[in-house]
């Protein structure tokens, strides 16, 4: 590895608006503070949602990254393996900018690790351009913008702190975008499968965890019509057994969020994944082979320590 060798800024695998957005405008600062070159790229296919985003504010998608390998690389918004670029073993990690419980990434050196509580890495890299005195453009506010009102759900997330919320309003003001207005149709975008197949539309915020020797995947999408998240889980109550084969897990789950109703339909499969919900949650199986998670959003601080708490 070259010293003057490009740095790629890269999100997770199976990426949300938070991790593409975030790539995008940190490889910006890093642009702007330091001599080096920086370049977003992405470690999976860009959803509906942030391409609506990225549309909207006419910016391009960052170019796929299919293996960090020989590469030096920053981490965003992720840092545990299985949710990483392939190859990161083998390449140089620079930095990690994230806002999720600290995860299994090592490094053989010291490297600059970032990590804050807060219910989205965008809060954080809007943080950083303040700290550096840097301007914020309209574009990069709305890119920011539009992360954290997709990982916060509009401020309904129990992940949403009042630094999220109130780093979103000035950053709408000078994206020039009403919030609430926004949400809307970017949530409308982002749940729009109708073109999707049901393989597509379960990768699209798709995140692998283990706990001891056991391994599950965990699907989310979002929407603010109640019917159309049922419709989707018709499309995936089929396709979710041969996902769980195929990603050979023990168990897997995908949640249909209602943002308005702030409540989650939970689908699963696994021979002993309705069971391991009941534990968790204390809750029966629905008519229709689905939970009811009344007052669960969130995969990051509801769904997974309540798993993890019921493994252990």
């Amino acid at each position: 590895m070259s010293d003057n060798q490009k740095i790629y800024v890269v999100g997770h695998k199976n990426p949300d608006t938070d991790s593409i957005c975030s790539a995008i405008c940190y490889a910006e600062l890093k642009n702007k503070i330091t001599g080096e070159a920086h370049e977003a790229k992405r470690a999976g296919n860009v959803n509906e949602e942030t391409q609506y985003v990225l549309d909207y504010f006419g910016v391009k998608a960052p170019v796929f990254l299919e293996n960090a390998e020989n590469e030096k690389v920053i981490l965003v918004d992720h840092n545990e393996m299985t949710q990483t670029v392939d190859g990161v073993k083998n390449a140089e990690i620079m930095e990690v900018i994230d806002h999720h419980k600290i995860g299994d990434i090592s490094t053989d050196v010291p490297i600059y690790f970032r990590n804050q509580p807060v219910g989205c890495t965008a809060t954080i890299i809007y943080q950083m351009y303040q700290e550096n005195n840097q301007e914020v453009t309209k574009e990069i506010a709305g890119m920011l913008c539009s992360a954290i009102i997709s990982d916060t759900l509009m401020f309904r997330s129990p992940t949403c702190t009042p630094v999220d919320k109130e780093i979103a309003l000035k950053l709408a003001e000078i994206a020039g975008i009403n919030v609430e207005e926004y949400a809307v149709a970017m949530f409308k975008a982002g749940s729009n499968l109708a073109d999707k197949t049901p393989e597509e539309i379960f990768y699209q915020d798709f995140k692998k965890f283990n706990v001891g020797d056991v391994n599950f995947g965990v699907g989310q999408i979002s929407s603010m019509a109640t019917d159309e998240l049922f419709e989707i889980a018709d499309r995936l109550k089929p396709y979710i057994a041969k996902a769980c084969e195929e990603q050979g897990l023990d168990m897997i789950f995908f949640m249909l969020t209602d943002i308005l109703e702030e409540s989650t339909n939970l689908i699963y499969a696994g021979a002993k994944a309705g069971e391991f919900v009941e534990k968790a949650y204390g809750v029966p199986c629905e008519e229709g082979d689905y939970y009811k998670l009344a007052g669960v959003v969130s995969r990051k601080k509801q769904l997974i320590p309540a798993f993890m708490a019921a493994l252990q």
